[in-house]
């Protein structure tokens, strides 16, 4: 057995996995578009907090496919072309309900596209799913914006798959249901992806095989029950910025100059290649776009590690402004900060923070961002006028000086709760 010995062997034993992935939150879907790019060759570990109280992790494992590939290309041509129909035809007919979609596509997906029962199934889980992000995001939408469109799958998008469409065997394999039956193949774990793999304290739940640059990778999702969380009348308050990206109420700040340096070395080498506009200058485009998204990933990965481990040090709650529509209600911004301001990752921070919180057993909450950096900490005193400039606060009526940031990371602390804050729900 190697490596995997008796415990591999436990582990697979306490397998369970849900009949349908339907009520599985989808964490990344290469078959989405614009779908952000997976990390090769690396452990993604994405933990987020949902109002299930569930925590829900994805290990991303690359497969040894052993001459399959004809096989896992047919089915992932043909699964994701079910997929599509699916969705184009319950986005006119307006559905969005589970079973009335298995119900109304479920025979003529397997014989228009082949697929077996439970596939059929994970197509249909998977259209659905994305109908329902659409659905919501297009609520969301303001009216000078495009309208929602249908979601469609490329050829090499995402295969779901369940309990009764794959399965982990023993010595690193995996049982992988396709059009021409069942293939094995091997995977090539790290020594993190198998210590988690094995984890007796996590579920093993369904997976999604995912096919970047001519790889294929196996992300396995697995979930827990979220630790209890620690309810407390202290809250760290958190403000995020551009200049600072993040700046909390005990006074640490966490500089935003390197990521600025780099982002705008970034986009003037872009700019440049851009005017060349030859093959080689596209794949040189490709290749950093991804060195920018993971360094950015990184930063933010670095802060949100910090301040979850300050709140659980200083045993406090987690606060922060709620962002959500920000670029909308900012659209007037001079041409030169236009690239800035669009390429803040503030999103992705706040996700982060949500999930190590969710994860150390902190709530994280929400808080109203009206004149946080407008009121005074000390006195309360609320003017334009105390916000000298981006960095600079001084107030009008007691002449509190500080730190803007900092002043608003203060009242972030203190000000009314908005609402418990949870990471989106996919679907």
């Amino acid at each position: 057995m190697g490596i995997f010995g008796d415990v591999w062997q436990r582990a697979l034993k306490n397998q369970i996995h849900q009949t349908s992935r339907a009520e599985t939150p989808v964490l990344l879907d290469m078959g989405r578009k614009h779908a952000p790019p997976f990390l090769t060759f690396v452990l993604l570990a994405a933990i987020l907090f949902f109002m299930s109280k569930t925590l829900t992790r994805t290990i991303c494992i690359k497969l040894d496919i052993d001459g399959h590939e004809a096989a896992l290309q047919e089915t992932q041509q043909q699964f994701n072309e079910a997929a599509s129909w699916i969705a184009s035809l319950c986005w006119h007919e307006h559905i969005t309900n589970t079973t009335t979609a298995h119900h109304r596509v479920y025979g003529e997906t397997r014989t228009r596209f082949g697929l077996g029962a439970q596939l059929a199934c994970c197509a249909r889980a998977k259209a659905v799913e994305a109908i329902k992000t659409v659905r919501v995001q297009q609520k969301q939408r303001q009216p000078d914006q495009k309208p929602a469109e249908c979601p469609q799958f490329g050829s090499r998008g995402s295969i779901r798959y369940d309990a009764r469409t794959y399965r982990l065997l023993s010595l690193a394999r995996v049982s992988l249901s396709t059009l021409q039956g069942r293939v094995i193949c091997q995977m090539v774990l790290g020594k993190r992806q198998h210590a988690m793999l094995i984890d007796p304290a996590w579920t093993i739940g369904g997976a999604d095989l995912v096919w970047k640059r001519g790889t294929y990778y196996l992300h396995v999702t697995q979930g827990r029950e979220a630790p209890h969380q620690t309810e407390t009348p202290e809250t760290l308050g958190v403000d995020l910025g551009i200049v600072s990206l993040a700046t909390d109420s005990t006074g640490e700040t966490f500089s935003g100059a390197k990521v600025r340096e780099v982002r705008l070395r970034y986009h003037r080498r872009r700019q440049s290649v851009q005017r060349v506009g030859t093959r080689s200058a596209k794949r040189r485009l490709k290749k950093m776009s991804g060195r920018e998204k993971r360094f950015q990933t990184d930063t933010n990965h670095k802060i949100s590690t910090a301040l979850v481990q300050k709140a659980v040090r200083t045993r406090k709650a987690l606060a922060l402004e709620d962002l959500t529509g920000i670029r909308e209600r900012t659209k007037m911004v001079q041409r030169k900060h236009r690239y800035e301001r669009q390429s803040w990752a503030f999103s992705q921070l706040r996700t982060y923070i949500a999930y190590k919180a969710a994860w150390a057993g902190i709530p994280v909450r929400l808080v109203d961002p009206r004149n946080t950096s407008r009121t005074c900490s000390q006195c309360g005193h609320c003017e334009k006028a105390n916000r000298q400039n981006q960095a600079s606060f001084r107030c009008k009526q007691c002449g509190f000086c500080c730190n803007a940031d900092y002043n608003a990371a203060i009242n972030i602390a203190r000000v009314a709760v908005k609402q418990p804050m949870v990471a989106t729900r996919k679907g």
